[in-house]
């Protein structure tokens, strides 16, 4: 895809990386980086958040599954804040839902722009969404009023995966108001991203691999997200490990009374 500036190019040309060449990120590369990633936008110039660089083999390995020199974990960091309120004489109530969310928000952003800096300079990158639901104050220390708000693995890349199929504007896009689809408008949209899908299990996979998920009652792209990845049992274990964190931080959850 030919874009007219290397901006626009390296956003419409982005591929998850999950295979990663040895070699270490240069520290200078590294401070580029993180640097764009506090350039963002964040709300009040408050930058409620922080990044936790990893590149300890053994840490790397207990935070991601996907072999990387470096990992960059985003957090919600109300406790920083909390700190500086207190050595101002400035009360603190930044425990709530909207703060967390806030947070989160600008912790998310921030990490995006930590993504794009990489890969405009030639580094890979992944998103980890497993890192939400992980005990960070047991495996990284963190104190209250911090949670995870999202994971990249990132290095050299290793391999050159095509694009993934993308839905079309006019499934994600409204205008003034949200518009019902129809089931004909459904089946158009995904079409194409279905279809890779069916290429690969019928082309790529083997007989065994194909018997496995048929025998799991897997036949289609849909089915393989709920059925075989994104189970129900796997979504409550990773809701409720998001909500242990928040409860562990601190944060007070709408239904629980002010102590």
């Amino acid at each position: 895809m030919t874009c007219v500036n290397p901006v626009l190019d390296c956003l419409m040309n982005h591929r998850s990386i999950r295979k990663f060449k040895s070699d270490p990120v240069p520290e200078a590369t590294i401070e580029t980086i993180l640097r764009a990633g506090t350039r963002t936008a964040t709300a009040g110039s408050i930058q409620p958040y922080a990044f936790i660089v990893i590149d300890e083999p053994a840490l790397l390995k207990k935070i991601s599954y996907i072999p990387a020199p470096l990992a960059i974990v985003a957090v919600v960091d109300q406790y920083r804040v909390k700190r500086y309120y207190e050595l101002n004489d400035a009360p603190f109530y930044n425990d709530q839902a909207i703060n967390l969310m806030i947070s989160a928000w600008d912790a998310t952003i921030a990490l995006q722009n930590v993504v794009v800096a990489a890969e405009s300079m030639g580094l890979g990158t992944v998103y980890i969404g497993m890192i939400l639901s992980m005990n960070l104050q047991e495996a990284l220390g963190v104190p209250e009023y911090v949670v995870p708000a999202g994971l990249i693995a990132l290095g050299t890349p290793d391999e050159d995966p095509p694009l993934r199929p993308r839905l079309p504007l006019e499934a994600v896009v409204h205008r003034n108001g949200y518009q019902i689809p129809s089931d004909e408008d459904i089946a158009a949209w995904y079409h194409e991203g279905d279809a890779a899908w069916m290429n690969r299990f019928e082309n790529e996979w083997t007989e065994e691999q194909r018997v496995k998920f048929i025998e799991r009652g897997v036949t289609n792209r849909a089915q393989n997200w709920t059925v075989g990845h994104y189970t129900e049992e796997f979504t409550i274990v990773q809701s409720k490990g998001v909500m242990d964190n928040i409860r562990r931080a601190g944060f007070r959850l709408p239904t629980e009374e002010r102590p």
